[in-house]
């Protein structure tokens, strides 16, 4: 059983989604004191060694989420963020400089979590000893997950196209949809409100622009599997999503299909 440790000022705020791990499976550890620990370094690796996963309450300043995650950094557990709303400018730096492993939402369903987890499970799996390098920097074409040139896939050693192939089959039917639309656009930039009027016929309520976030996040998390070079889903500050371009190519070529 994975043990997963949440850091935070208020444990009472992390009770829905400790009950959604616990469900999943996973053995939780909720604590105040290793947060004050670890921001004055006060604590030693040794206890933390037994997680696997670390998740950072939203209830922890961007400023002091920095200062945790380099006095992490040298840990082979993923750091996770939790926003309660959406992914803030600060916190889309550090997940590309990689601070940060992934961020998930308050929003989140079980079977988000489920997702996430599981991508991040497997890519540990697979790549134990050169994970051990401790040489990731942040994949940049994801909202959730870092990119270690350690463990990119070679296009020597995989069918490039069964790749993405693989990557489509196990694709939700919103994740789909969401590349699908993107696809369609082109080159072109899509706004947020017209991705969530798209997917859920509405306008951008706070709980459908965090179900986006989070399905942007699975969606460049499910691309780490193929060799695709960019990122699969480039967010553009203040205006929306636009598809990677060599995606894009590789879509309109018939390689793959899009629903």
């Amino acid at each position: 059983m994975d043990r997963i440790l949440i850091l935070t000022k208020n444990i009472l705020i992390e009770q829905e989604l400790q009950h959604k791990l616990q469900l999943l499976n996973y053995e939780v550890y909720c604590s105040v004191r290793l947060f004050d620990e670890l921001i004055h370094q006060e604590t030693t690796s040794i206890f933390l060694n037994v997680f696997q996963y670390v998740i950072i309450s939203e209830s922890i300043c961007e400023s002091e989420v920095a200062r945790l995650s380099s006095a992490l950094n040298d840990s082979s557990f993923k750091i996770i963020r939790k926003v309660e709303k959406k992914v803030t400018e600060v916190d889309q730096h550090f997940l590309e400089t990689g601070l940060l492993n992934a961020i998930i939402s308050t929003k989140d369903s079980l079977d988000e979590l489920r997702e996430c987890l599981s991508v991040l499970n497997s890519l540990t799996e697979k790549n134990v000893e050169r994970l051990s390098e401790k040489k990731l920097s942040q994949f940049s074409r994801s909202a959730s997950l870092l990119k270690a040139p350690s463990l990119q896939i070679s296009e020597n050693n995989i069918d490039d196209t069964a790749a993405y192939h693989d990557v489509m089959l196990h694709l939700s039917h919103t994740e789909s949809r969401l590349v699908s639309i993107l696809v369609k656009a082109g080159n072109k930039i899509v706004s947020r409100e017209a991705i969530c009027q798209e997917l859920w016929k509405e306008g951008p309520t706070k709980s459908h622009l965090a179900s986006l976030s989070s399905t942007i996040t699975r969606v460049k998390i499910k691309f780490k599997k193929t060799p695709l070079k960019g990122t699969a889903i480039h967010t553009i500050w203040g205006k929306g999503y636009r598809v990677d371009q060599e995606l894009l190519r590789i879509v309109e070529s018939g390689d793959i299909l899009i629903n």
